[in-house]
């Protein structure tokens, strides 16, 4: 057996704890290097919610601005379930080592009052700027919460989300949401409303009665657009949601149960499920009411315009109206956003386009228009205005002669002729979708007032004069006629 001396074993000792030594060195060395603790991005991060730690389920995404319909790149949300309380979150960024917590500015606070956007949600909305703080958001009550910021504004939002139904579809139109209630819970929460009777129409979800959330009205944006807004509704379709999306179309009249769910795994997923036939309704509305820009503008009280409806023909209405050139209308069967109507997304073909949810643009020429509306064949046709005179004052019985046509002026409409004396004077319009007798579709002119027949009998008349050319305005802006 052979032995090492001791100075050999000496050096392979002394070797051996340099060894260790740089073996230690390196692994200190390993552990006190800086390393990310997440990836990089934008997260909420507090005991308020269920993430008081980094997970990249509370990541802020990009996301639209509802201006422009475009992803902003330093725009920023999130929705989160939130308690109550003193816990509450910071918004905290990751960038490689570095983290950055934020919180609320001196002037975060709730928008009340004359400061609140009537498009912006009703329920609990708060804004500020955002500061390098430990300072905590906290929310007065448990609850999910849209979280909006923007790195170039510096600003941050905070809204209050109660889910509703609403649209034309819907019992509330699209002035008021049919609400949803929901369980709270940290991590899910199902929104759930049953019995909803639902017309054939569009609708969307909608949070806490508003439809945007402002967090800069002025920012110029180019190209004549300005503003940093962020959608507060839900549309698309049923099986793939979108913020700010297309209205979804209900196709069967019927009652239904919506249930929109949150999961912080997975964002948002809906259905919407028949439990119901809906109760026997009229087939067609006794009334319909145009209204937009084109008439004046978009409200009910003060420019909501009723049609004429056609005798015998509950699935026909029309008008001759005074259209602003290339302003938007739709139409509606009552004063109000419930079960409104416009046209589909083909061009009019000759005038005539088909029922749908989209508005309808007035042609480029302001003036009067001829407007009729087939509930039956679903279509809307908008032309130059046909008015003609007929009967025994005129000599013939046949409806649309040329020879009797009204001529349009910029405000009223007028025709000069040497009528047969003392006869009636009747009057009728007519139009390429107008399938009806003449008759159905006629007014006169009495006591100085346009007066449409509309559903009811026959009507008084005024008689043409002895002798010498009758002159006969109607001027459909103010309701007036004149027999001269």
């Amino acid at each position: 057996m052979k032995f090492l001396k001791l100075s050999q074993l000496s050096k392979l000792l002394m070797a051996t704890l340099v060894l260790l030594g740089l073996l230690y060195s390196g692994c200190k060395k390993d552990k006190t290097d800086p390393t990310p603790v997440a990836e990089d991005g934008i997260y909420i991060k507090g005991a308020g919610t269920a993430f008081d730690g980094f997970n990249t389920k509370a990541l802020l995404k990009k996301t639209k601005n509802e201006v422009l319909q475009t992803e902003r790149a330093s725009l920023r949300e999130i929705y989160i379930a939130v308690k109550a309380g003193s816990d509450g979150f910071n918004i905290v960024s990751v960038s490689g080592t570095t983290q950055t917590v934020y919180g609320p500015g001196a002037d975060f606070a709730k928008v009340e009052g004359a400061n609140l956007d009537v498009e912006e949600p009703k329920d609990g909305l708060w804004k500020g700027t955002l500061t390098v703080s430990n300072n905590k958001f906290t929310v007065p009550e448990d609850g999910l919460y849209h979280v909006i910021m923007d790195t170039e504004l510096n600003k941050v939002a905070i809204a209050r989300v109660k889910w509703g139904i609403i649209g034309g579809a819907s019992p509330g139109g699209w002035s008021t949401n049919t609400p949803m209630t929901a369980v709270f819970n940290l991590s899910k929460m199902d929104f759930v409303v049953e019995n909803v009777l639902m017309l054939k129409n569009d609708w969307k979800f909608r949070y806490s009665d508003g439809w945007k959330i402002i967090l800069d009205k002025d920012l110029d944006l180019g190209g004549g657009q300005k503003g940093v807004k962020v959608n507060s509704n839900l549309g698309g379709s049923i099986t793939a949601l979108e913020t700010g999306g297309g209205n979804i179309a209900n196709t069967v009249y019927a009652i239904y149960k919506f249930t929109l769910t949150w999961d912080s795994n997975t964002g948002f997923s809906a259905t919407q499920t028949k439990t119901g036939d809906g109760p026997p309704i009229a087939e067609y509305p006794e009334t319909l009411h145009m209204i937009g820009e084109a008439v004046g503008g978009w409200d009910w009280a003060a420019n909501g315009t009723p049609l004429i409806p056609v005798h015998s023909h509950p699935e026909l209405f029309w008008k001759i109206v005074y259209l602003q050139g290339g302003k938007d209308f739709k139409f509606a069967p009552r004063k109000e956003w419930v079960g409104d109507f416009g046209k589909d997304n083909n061009p009019p073909v000759n005038g005539v386009s088909k029922k749908g949810s989209n508005n309808l643009t007035a042609p480029a020429a302001s003036g009067y228009y001829m407007v009729v509306v087939d509930l039956k064949n679903e279509t809307i046709e908008v032309a130059d205005p046909s008015v003609h005179l007929i009967g025994d004052a005129v000599g013939s019985w046949d409806a649309g002669q040329a020879a009797q046509k009204f001529t349009v002026g910029a405000d009223e409409l007028t025709i000069s002729r040497t009528l047969t004396p003392d006869k009636d004077i009747r009057m009728h319009v007519k139009a390429s979708t107008l399938a009806c007798d003449w008759w159905q579709a006629e007014f006169i002119v009495l006591n100085n007032k346009i007066e449409f027949r509309g559903k009811d009998g026959d009507q008084g008349r005024a008689k043409s004069k002895a002798a010498g050319i009758t002159d006969i305005s109607l001027n459909f802006k103010t309701g007036v006629g004149s027999i001269q």
